[in-house]
């Protein structure tokens, strides 16, 4: 369904706040909405059956996320990932105890996201790295600024099937920061009114050409 978007999210509780407030129907297009488990392989399967199933013109994962250290993000910050990668590929060397990055590799290179760039006015658009394993102490590549456990392999399975996709985060806690101090309640209210809005600015811009 070509006018229809469908919204992924890694948990119930991060996708139960967005329904309640938007329903199955905002900005004159139909929801869909999706639970897909949390992690790098559930996201990559639960994209794959969402967009052979159902055939959406858009698929939003929406969710929230850790700040990266030194990159300017407080909690309840809302923004746009333009790219994505996952940052914890890679092998713990005995010999050194260190971890082995495989995030050079071509097999391992950020993707892009094309359909962000074009709401800057709207949104912030960022860099962002995905871990299976929250919070690990693993090397900056660069200019990421926040880290999820899931959107490099939504891009990844979007670009490939060649379905529109944007990635939207809210900012729950520093990446680093004890459990306690996370404000996932504050974050998830920001996320929901951010998903409104943006729903609603999509009706002024082209998908299927993102540079339109």
């Amino acid at each position: 369904m070509k006018n229809a978007i469908a919204i992924l999210s890694a948990t119930e509780s991060e996708q139960n706040p967005l329904r309640d407030l938007l329903g199955d129907r905002c900005a004159g297009r139909d929801l869909f909405w999706h639970v897909g488990g949390i992690g790098a392989g559930a996201t990559a399967g639960a994209a794959l059956r969402i967009i052979r199933d159902r055939r959406p013109g858009l698929i939003i994962q929406a969710g929230i996320a850790g700040a990266l250290p030194h990159k300017h993000l407080s909690v309840g910050d809302t923004v746009l990932v333009r790219s994505d990668y996952q940052a914890d590929l890679g092998a713990w060397r005995p010999e050194t105890g260190l971890f082995e990055p495989f995030d050079t590799l071509p097999e391992a290179e950020v993707i892009v996201c094309p359909y962000a760039e074009p709401l800057r006015e709207h949104f912030r658009p960022i860099a962002a790295r995905s871990v299976n394993s929250a919070c690990s102490p693993l090397p900056l590549r660069g200019g990421e600024a926040l880290e999820s456990m899931e959107g490099a392999a939504f891009f990844g399975v979007c670009a490939a099937e060649k379905t529109p996709f944007l990635q939207l985060r809210s900012v729950s806690n520093q990446v680093g920061e004890p459990r306690i101090r996370w404000r996932i309640p504050e974050a998830l209210d920001a996320l929901a009114w951010s998903l409104a809005v943006l729903l609603n600015v999509l009706s002024d811009y082209n998908l299927s050409n993102p540079n339109a």
